[in-house]
């Protein structure tokens, strides 16, 4: 498996994805949030402050699962990586029109506004899981 074949999965799974988090006494912290791919790095853009922010500027490390569903077979697909914070005017000048939504629905302040930042997701290792592993799976490292 190939990164272009996880994002291609990712593409099919759907936008929302449930992004865990490690709290500063180490408990974890799962919630959905919208995210997409931009070139290699899987794009969310998020509340700031928030505990998942917060969490992240602790500890970059961070694990994304794509929704399961029906109508995805059950597939599932799941992304061990490392978030950065673009939380600069130029750094979310650069990606405010790649979200693919309009994200002044969010942050009327636009990109100036220091109210909300982008996570950008390095992805590490994948692993997909067809129909919970049933019918198979695939993974990919770097």
């Amino acid at each position: 498996m190939e990164l272009t074949d996880v994002i291609a999965e990712a593409e099919r799974l759907g936008s929302t994805v449930y992004v865990a988090t490690v709290r500063p006494d180490g408990r974890p912290h799962c919630v959905p949030i919208v995210m997409r791919w931009v070139d290699e790095h899987v794009l969310g853009f998020v509340a700031n402050p928030s505990v998942k922010v917060a969490n992240l500027r602790h500890q970059p490390a961070i694990q994304l699962h794509w929704q399961v569903t029906e109508s995805t077979n059950f597939d599932s697909l799941i992304i061990d990586g490392t978030a950065t914070l673009i939380d600069t005017t130029e750094g979310r000048r650069a990606l405010w029109d790649r979200m693919g939504y309009d994200l002044a629905a969010f942050e009327p302040g636009g990109p100036e506004a220091d109210s909300h930042v982008f996570i950008s997701v390095e992805p590490e290792r994948a692993l997909v899981l067809r129909k919970y592993g049933i019918e198979g799976r695939d993974s990919w490292s770097r």
